[in-house]
């Protein structure tokens, strides 16, 4: 069952003090609505564009809470650099991981920044933009040492649902 509705100044604000890097987002917004799919999905559609999402997600047999800038977003604001480390694929890749493959290590051309396993990274085709966004496996300094295996759980890749769902949303508006 999908449920939408507005949140209140307050909802906004404890939201943007709890999400981070996105904080800003939410604060600088006129409209902030959430838009819940299922319990493991909430899209929150902030001035009628889809910019983020919160996704349970299972690792290790427990789940985690992510809160995420959708794809859509970096497609909608060029200009923004996110924090977030992000991971180089080659072009073989790409088709699988926008296919729901998750990231392989033969695949990755650059590791940037630190990150620890559960951490989210982003990852890039070799012409800089953005395909999808997943959760680490294993800490930046382990993901450099080796040369195969998965290591990287893709959450949100272009093609999937939330992304598919953000662009009927952006056509709606």
């Amino acid at each position: 069952m999908v449920k939408r509705h507005p949140l209140s100044s307050k909802d906004i604000k404890e939201l943007s003090n709890a999400v981070g890097e996105l904080g800003p987002v939410f604060r600088n917004a006129e409209k902030v609505e959430v838009y819940e799919l299922s319990d493991q999905v909430t899209i929150y559609i902030i001035d009628n564009k889809p910019l983020v999402a919160k996704l349970v997600v299972k690792m290790d047999e427990k789940q985690r809470e992510y809160v995420i800038p959708l794809l859509t977003y970096f497609y909608l604001n060029p200009t923004y650099i996110p924090s977030y480390p992000t991971i180089v694929v080659d072009d073989g890749a790409v088709p699988h991981i926008v296919n729901g493959a998750d990231v392989m290590r033969p695949g990755i051309k650059e590791i940037n920044g630190e990150f620890e396993y559960g951490d989210v990274v982003l990852v890039k085709d070799m012409k800089g933009r953005y395909i999808a966004i997943g959760i680490s496996l294993m800490s930046a300094s382990e993901m450099r040492s080796i040369t195969r295996g998965k290591v990287v759980k893709v959450i949100h890749h272009l093609g999937d649902k939330l992304w598919n769902l953000a662009q009927e949303l952006l056509k709606s508006k």
